[in-house]
């Protein structure tokens, strides 16, 4: 819950720590045999997720990258291929039915 509520920024192992009473490690056990992910990984997808609503929502990747928490759009754009196999423009122009995604 915390991590949802937090999706947007930088949310530190000791702040996940505190939270729980837990050692990074043990919480890192935990997390891992309840999502079947890291924290990071899991605050990252959350990331992705939303930033991929909003360019359905045809809002402009740069302005997603840093409303998602990203750096900047290069990384926001890495990331987004890592995860999902298409760049942001590729997926805003499948999504949008744009000659591009015909091609």
């Amino acid at each position: 819950d915390y991590l949802e509520e937090n999706v947007f920024r930088t949310v530190r192992s000791e702040e996940l720590e505190a939270i729980t009473g837990l050692d990074r490690y043990a919480l890192s056990r935990h997390f891992r045999a309840a999502f079947s992910t890291s924290p990071h990984r899991f605050l990252l997808m959350r990331r992705l997720q939303r930033a991929r609503r909003m360019i359905e929502a045809s809002e402009s990747l740069a302005e997603i990258a840093i409303a998602a928490g990203f750096s900047d759009q290069s990384h926001f754009s890495r990331q987004f291929k890592k995860a999902f196999g298409v760049t942001p423009g590729r997926w805003s122009a499948l999504v949008h039915g744009s000659s591009a995604a015909a091609a």
